[in-house]
């Protein structure tokens, strides 16, 4: 999850993810996301079509430390210090539902994490079947590092999840235990291995299973290993891509300068108000999953980038057409709407609207080494 500031290949990530959003559409969905696109390319305020992506942050709880994650550990970052998870930071099945018969028929994909790993909640295989009764496509991603049985697993591939990646740093524990601060390989290639034979043994068509192989200087020289592995076994996809050595925490507002805002353009320059959003376990929205992630889960910087609203206090409808929404619609579509824009407004400082130094702040494994970890 980091702003797309970086040299990317945009044809790639469409690629990869454009099934997720293609795989069962209907007629209702398909006229939901025009309206959502039209509304982004006309720059109105008032959204009346339903988010196209909803993600919904079941439980922002993770079994790892992964370097680039809030849930690191670190001696001298006070910002991952500060981090506050609790036990029961967990959306229950009601709550769950409650947003599903609200997007149902309109939003296209229910994406089931944000700064967790979702197989934390006990209620996942429960959760997707919920939104897969919707006709919903729903997607996780996972480190997959969990102690997980056969019936676990079976539960999983039952429930109607249609899209699963799993995020992969190395084949060698030594390699993989450097940024996936407390996974084990051994565990994750045999889930998979479990998963992918259960799915080729029901004939299943989904979950569609994507390894994500993340590349890093340390474990590069396993790639081709990794994929004929996977392939053999049956994944769906195998993506690599260079993996990040800074934290989140290093592109939160107060890390960089701020310019100004960029020049309007034709059209708004984050597609985020308009097409998605990011409902939180206890309800509140917040609109994207690339900006302030670390402010999230903070003791003291949560109170300064408040939510949108809270949807278990009144419905998503209301808040996505509510006067903060509106207001960052006028903040990406227009920069004069941007200067005026106060630092307590979510989209304060953000690289897709304004012109900032956070591109210093960021670390990829293409350029560093591991030793930047240190």
């Amino acid at each position: 999850m980091t702003f797309p500031t970086r040299k990317v290949s945009y044809k790639k990530l469409i690629k990869r993810r454009l099934g997720r959003f293609i795989d069962n559409l209907s007629v209702s969905k398909a006229l939901n996301s025009a309206g959502a696109i039209l509304a982004f390319l006309t720059k109105q305020n008032r959204v009346h079509a339903k988010p196209i992506i909803v993600k919904i942050d079941i439980s922002p709880l993770c079994n790892l430390s992964c370097t680039v994650c809030v849930h690191a550990k670190s001696s001298s970052n006070t910002d991952i210090q500060k981090q506050s998870f609790t036990a029961d930071q967990k959306m229950d099945i009601a709550q769950f539902s409650r947003i599903i018969d609200e997007i149902k028929g309109k939003t296209t994909l229910v994406s089931l994490y944000y700064l967790g790993d979702p197989l934390i909640h006990p209620d996942l295989a429960q959760m997707c079947a919920i939104a897969s009764k919707a006709k919903l496509n729903t997607h996780i991603s996972s480190n997959f590092s969990f102690n997980l049985s056969d019936e676990k697993i079976k539960a999983l591939v039952l429930s109607g999840l249609t899209h699963l990646t799993i995020c992969i740093d190395g084949l060698k524990q030594e390699d993989y235990e450097i940024t996936r601060v407390g996974g084990r390989i051994n565990v994750v290639i045999d889930n998979l291995t479990r998963i992918c034979r259960l799915k080729k043994d029901m004939h299943l068509e989904y979950p569609r299973i994507e390894v994500q192989y993340i590349k890093y200087q340390h474990n590069v020289h396993d790639i081709e290993t990794a994929r004929t592995l996977f392939t053999e076994m049956g994944v769906d996809q195998f993506t690599t891509f260079w993996g990040s050595l800074h934290n989140y925490t290093d592109y939160d507002p107060g890390t960089f300068a701020i310019k100004g805002p960029k020049k309007t353009k034709a059209i708004p320059r984050c597609h985020w108000p308009y097409m998605g959003t990011v409902i939180k376990y206890n309800g509140d929205v917040i609109p994207c999953c690339t900006y302030r992630l670390g402010e999230q889960y903070h003791k003291e910087k949560k109170l300064k980038s408040p939510s949108l609203g809270n949807i278990f206090n009144s419905s998503l409808s209301q808040v996505w057409n509510g006067a903060p929404y509106q207001e960052l619609r006028k903040v990406v579509s227009n920069s004069r709407h941007a200067e005026k824009c106060g630092e307590h407004s979510f989209c304060h400082g953000c690289p897709m609207v304004y012109d900032t130094t956070v591109m210093n702040n960021y670390k990829y494994a293409n350029k560093y080494t591991k030793d930047l970890l240190k």
